[in-house]
């Protein structure tokens, strides 16, 4: 009956091969505010032992379907008590990021178990190039995004595009947009980066009419991806006490924080 509503909190659906009900699974938790959905899959267990990665790869790309071009949503995750490791491979194969864990999650024998959790979503970053210096100009000069900068003084347009243009020629800058799969922006994300200490100062903002919509997670968790693929081993991101929800993001994705009087610096091993 949920399949009828307008906003049904899960979509089930039988997982089946001809006849034959193998399992069942589908989207749970179902988010619309923030555009996300739970992973939920349950088979037969007597094929797990020689068909599992086959079925679990084969729901997961059936799914996904389902998820980002029906439904338009715009992150799926899996919730899974590090129990079942075999899992994950997969997930890392089908595009899933870990995105955090979760310590003392689950007591089971008197062991404590973390739940992992992976996620993907239907953007990606891009490399910024000079035709995105307008759009950056108006995310920079919005009231929303000025509020958190460190820096109150005005930007002018013909300052942002000698700015632009120098962090883009900068070999030790790397410049992303972030961007649906359709192609629509929804941020920046930059990394400035010392070669001697492989560590990255970065940089990031959400469009503002994107914000509270969870794609902070996704710009760092996307970001330090490409900051491994560079071959940093640490990232630093500075932020003013005030911008609460950017604050709660770093502490979430398990940055150390250290605090001075002007601002909390967020720091994470890769």
């Amino acid at each position: 009956k949920l399949f009828e509503n307008e906003q049904p909190t899960q979509y089930l659906f039988s997982y089946v091969r001809g006849e034959e009900c193998m399992g069942y699974g589908g989207l749970v938790h179902i988010n619309y505010e923030k555009s996300s959905a739970e992973l939920s899959f349950i088979m037969n267990t007597e094929l797990e032992a020689e068909e599992f990665r086959f079925h679990w790869t084969n729901y997961l790309q059936l799914i996904e379907v389902i998820a980002f071009t029906t439904l338009k949503l715009n992150r799926i995750f899996t919730y899974a008590y590090n129990l079942r490791p075999h899992l994950y491979p997969i997930l890392e194969d089908r595009g899933f990021l870990c995105e955090r864990l979760i310590p003392n999650a689950l007591i089971a024998d008197g062991n404590s178990i973390p739940a992992i959790i992976h996620s993907k979503w239907n953007a990606q970053l891009r490399k910024a190039t000079l035709l995105d210096t307008d759009l950056t100009f108006q995310w920079a000069q919005d009231p929303t995004v000025r509020r958190y900068a460190f820096t109150q003084k005005e930007i002018t347009k013909e300052g942002h595009e000698a700015w632009f243009k120098n962090k883009l020629a900068d070999p030790l800058c790397e410049y992303f947009i972030l961007e649906t799969t359709e192609g629509n922006p929804l941020g920046s994300f930059r990394i400035d980066y010392n070669s001697s200490t492989s560590t990255g100062l970065i940089s990031y903002l959400i469009a503002p009419e994107f914000h509270g919509k969870g794609w902070g997670i996704a710009m760092l968790v996307l970001g330090e991806v490409a900051a491994r693929q560079i071959g940093l081993s640490g990232l630093i991101g500075e932020v003013i006490p005030e911008n609460s929800s950017s604050c709660a993001i770093f502490v979430k994705l398990g940055y150390d924080a250290e605090v001075f009087s002007d601002r909390i610096r967020y720091k994470k091993t890769l």
